[in-house]
């Protein structure tokens, strides 16, 4: 397919006497030019289970926004019903499949990111409800956890509580509980089942959680990624394929697939019940949109001869895992997480406690901070330590602080509330607090009678850091300083380092290194 325009969006860095604009840059072009998009449907030159490689054309210049589909295959479910209630995380969608991505050039690792389905879920956190319920959620299946009011649902004059009947009439000022808002508005049916019905009694025929029809596995929708969302190097640079003589690689490696459904890290379930099998990634499905920009020949013919050696400066990932036990945070743990020798810019760090569920809203893609209860007040305390001074004067232990840490190492302000973050602003005893599903509607649920809240609440708490003294870290690396009280058994510790790298194109030869 070819498109042409007349207004390209990308910046001129005067190369070649300000005769040639860059072509590489993301931005605008001071003048208007002709400009041909060449899209192909690339398929996989190696797929399984485990892994997809894209190879793709040295040809044009490859568009950021170009896209990997994917789609699952309907597994079996409780009562043999195929693929009825399975559908993706809600904070991550089709981001679950991913493991760890890979770009490269002539078998050089340009572009690196591990366990990118948990690092997928921290960047989900800036998306806008606006963005996921409009958007994401159409093209990857990612809700997100924004939520809103839901209005009460009442009899006449009466506010419905559990037993009662309803008539579907609907309070246009009372709103007695929270849900996910997923532009999805609840329907309901004569009597209290349809409205009461609890995540633990859900049946095929009256699930928990009301999801878009395309979003279920049944329906096999195809979603979506942009390889911009995938390789850091891509949201600041397109990749001038045609002035690159080596083989140009997208590799993927997909989120294992467990032999028992309870495990299952791709999906989740809209029942109580588990799934017979894992999810499975249909092969017909798995492809990449490639979009490839040409400008007249003329000028791309300029811009190579006025760009034989060109450099590409990006940030890129280094990435630290370890289990870490409830006595260990207990204690402070010190975990070294790398960057000796590096440009570091900031240290994203996830503690995954809660047991991963397949029934649960977001599966174990959540950082999960000790919950607050009417008997315990679980504490987290961070600071970070590097060239021989910690970051902070003391650790900070102020929940609002390491939300304002978020907000002060991105530039961005996270969407979502204090109780999904840390726990906090909810009554104890009895919780007005729902989600995704028929039932929470003018009536008090208990914290275990809630899926939102017992999938969701304290598990954005990601604790992040921005490095600012712009020095280069010593041999020693970088050190993180971890304490949290009340933590239930083992943890899984993560944690991502931002470094500055460096990309050197020379003869069509591609060269990678550390900045």
């Amino acid at each position: 397919m070819s498109v042409s325009t007349s207004a390209e969006k990308m910046t001129s860095s005067g190369t070649g006497g300000g005769a040639i604009p860059d072509l590489v840059k993301i931005g605008t072009i001071p003048s208007d030019t002709a400009i041909d998009v060449a899209t192909e449907i690339l398929e996989p030159v190696v797929f399984s289970q485990t892994e997809a490689r894209f190879v793709l054309s040295n040809k044009g210049i490859l568009h950021s926004n170009s896209r990997i589909t994917f789609a699952l295959k309907g597994d079996m479910f409780d009562a043999n019903v195929l693929g009825e209630h399975g559908f993706l995380p809600a904070n991550i969608g089709v981001a679950s499949l991913l493991q760890r991505v890979r770009l490269t050039v002539g078998g050089k690792t340009v572009s690196e990111i591990e366990d990118f389905n948990h690092y997928s879920a921290y960047e989900g956190l800036f998306l806008s409800n606006e963005q996921n319920k409009e958007r994401e959620q159409v093209f990857g299946s990612r809700v997100g956890l924004g939520t809103r009011p839901s209005l009460d649902e009442r009899d006449g004059d009466t506010y419905l509580v559990a037993g009662t009947a309803a008539n579907n009439s609907e309070s246009n000022i009372s709103a007695g509980t929270i849900c996910i808002d997923n532009g999805k508005d609840f329907q309901y049916s004569s009597g209290a089942t349809s409205i009461t019905t609890n995540l633990a009694a859900a049946t095929a025929t009256a699930p928990s959680r009301q999801i878009h029809s395309w979003q279920s596995e049944k329906d096999k929708g195809v979603f979506s990624i942009l390889i911009a969302d995938l390789f850091p190097f891509l949201k600041m640079n397109q990749l001038p394929l045609f002035m690159i003589k080596e083989q140009v690689a997208i590799h993927l490696t997909f989120q294992k697939q467990e032999t028992t459904a309870a495990a299952s890290k791709r999906v989740v379930s809209s029942l109580s019940k588990g799934f017979q099998r894992d999810a499975t990634i249909e092969r017909n499905d798995v492809q990449m949109i490639a979009d490839y920009i040409f400008y007249p020949q003329e000028m791309m013919l300029q811009y190579q001869a006025a760009n034989a050696n060109m450099s590409f400066h990006y940030v890129d990932y280094q990435f630290v895992k370890r289990t870490v036990s409830s006595s260990e945070f207990a204690g402070q743990l010190i975990q070294n997480v790398g960057g000796a020798g590096r440009i570091c810019n900031k240290v994203c760090v996830q503690v995954e406690n809660k047991v991963p569920a397949a029934q649960g809203l977001i599966n174990n893609y959540g950082s999960d901070s000790p919950l607050i209860t009417a008997n315990t007040t679980g504490t987290v305390s961070s600071n970070l330590r590097y060239n021989d001074l910690f970051l902070f004067p003391i650790d900070v232990t102020n929940s609002a602080r390491q939300f304002h840490n978020i907000t002060q190492t991105e530039g961005r302000i996270p969407f979502v509330g204090r109780d999904i973050f840390s726990g906090q602003g909810q009554l104890a005893a009895e919780v007005k607090f729902g989600g995704f599903e028929k039932y929470p509607m003018g009536s008090l649920y208990s914290a275990a009678e809630s899926p939102l809240n017992s999938d969701v609440r304290s598990r954005a708490n990601w604790q992040c850091f921005r490095l600012n003294r712009n020095e280069r870290v010593n041999s020693r690396g970088i050190e993180v300083y971890d304490r949290r009280t009340t933590m239930s058994g083992s943890s899984t510790f993560r944690a991502w380092i931002q470094v500055v790298r460096m990309a050197q194109l020379s003869d069509g030869m591609m060269e990678v290194m550390y900045a």
